[in-house]
């Protein structure tokens, strides 16, 4: 519902471009105001800020490694600096890296706990004494925490301990802060395409696999986070949202 949360801030962690891109463009079209993080695609962040104040809201790039707690605790002062309030806070900063669990190595293995579940952790735990009463907190996990993907355990072992700790963190800010879920399936982003890259299928191969018999866009995890964040989700908290196409049946 358009300007259902007018006025609000929003932080979008790994906004430069697909989901997170989209989450911000959502939530500003609902009202929001966004800070919008990124940690490399400099350009990418300021083409999303661009959309965000198409949409009439505004927007801050900030540069910041959210897996560093000293980055993050600065990320959030300028947020309250610039936009005096914080409501809504998505972590949807992740990184995937397909391969196989025999070749991953130490450094590997803690760098996608580091970005996939450490870097939630250290966003909550400093944003939620900051955030607004009746704020929200969407943490983006992925059906790989929820099956076991076999050939990217790390990143599934991190995606599935984030499931588990947006539950926790449910019942630990509850009934100031909610806190839910997203679980995407295939998305078309340059994730997917490394996926596919990796796996050998051809998109018409993964396609066969999806009871709804496509792709599911960036707009239709936004689409799923906006309403979560809204104040018609008011009653839902320690929620797991999937938005697969019904893969998970499978």
């Amino acid at each position: 519902m358009k300007n259902d949360l007018t006025d609000h801030v929003a932080i979008v962690t790994g906004a430069s471009r697909g989901i997170g891109r989209a989450i911000a463009l959502e939530l500003a079209n609902r009202g929001c105001d966004v800070l919008i993080n990124y940690r490399e695609a400099e350009q990418c962040a300021e083409q999303t800020a661009e959309m965000v104040r198409s949409a009439g809201r505004r927007a801050l790039v900030y540069c910041a490694d959210v897996t560093q707690r000293a980055q993050v605790t600065a990320m959030l002062g300028v947020a309250l600096k610039e936009f005096g309030r914080l409501d809504t806070l998505v972590n949807n900063v992740g990184l995937l890296d397909q391969k196989p669990f025999a070749e991953i190595n130490d450094r590997e293995w803690q760098t996608s706990i580091d970005v996939n579940l450490n870097s939630a952790f250290l966003c909550i735990q400093e944003a939620a004494p900051r955030m607004s009463d009746g704020g929200c907190i969407v943490n983006v996990s992925s059906i790989g925490g929820q099956i076991g993907g076999p050939k990217a355990p790390h990143y599934s072992a991190a995606k599935g301990a984030l499931l588990t700790f947006t539950k926790s963190s449910a019942r630990l800010l509850a009934p100031r802060i909610r806190v839910n879920a997203v679980a995407p399936g295939f998305i078309r982003t340059d994730m997917f395409e490394h996926i596919r890259e990796k796996s050998g299928q051809l998109e018409e191969e993964i396609v066969k696999s999806i009871p709804l018999q496509r792709l599911g866009e960036p707009e239709d995890v936004a689409a799923a986070v906006g309403f979560l964040v809204s104040p018609r989700a008011s009653y839902i908290t320690g929620h797991i949202l999937n938005i697969n196409g019904g893969i998970l049946m499978s």
